[in-house]
């Protein structure tokens, strides 16, 4: 147990008495303010060197790992960016792609459009045939009737 602070300064002014002052001060400095068993030795501290030195290997080691995660990092992050780039390039061919459909729909659109109006004056075209041809029909029917007729052959 550690002596009090009281109790110090009682054994300092008994020292004093049986020396001077200045051999008391040495003696009383001597004695550690604690119990002796809470003072490091030299092996105490030896052994806690032995652990930083080992704590300082993992922590270098630590930096090495660091180092080369960091290195990675930034071949990641190049790759990254290259990726981007490419993504940037394939969104505007897909632009352009997307351009050249609109296109190609305009197009098809105005042919498909021209298509149905040649496809209605085809219709109309095939309708008055058909109309000329059965009046050329008619006529050429009734011509024959009224030959035939006049040449008695229904008498």
């Amino acid at each position: 147990m550690a002596a009090s602070e009281s109790t110090r300064l009682r054994i300092r002014q008994y020292l004093i008495e049986l020396m001077d002052e200045e051999a008391a001060d040495a003696m009383m400095e001597s004695m550690p303010p604690m119990h002796w068993d809470q003072l490091a030795t030299k092996d105490d501290i030896a052994r806690l060197d032995g652990r930083i030195d080992g704590l300082s290997e993992r922590i270098g080691g630590l930096g090495v790992r660091m180092d080369a995660f960091s290195e990675r990092m930034d071949t990641f992050g190049e790759r990254m960016d290259t990726f981007g780039e490419r993504m940037d390039m394939l969104g505007e061919r897909m632009d352009t792609f997307g351009e050249r459909i609109d296109g190609v729909h305009q197009s098809l659109t105005l042919r498909m459009g021209d298509m149905a109006t040649d496809i209605r004056l085809l219709g109309r075209a095939v309708t008055i045939g058909a109309a000329t041809i059965a009046v050329t029909l008619a006529v050429f029917m009734i011509g024959t009737i009224a030959s035939l007729i006049a040449a008695g052959a229904f008498s």
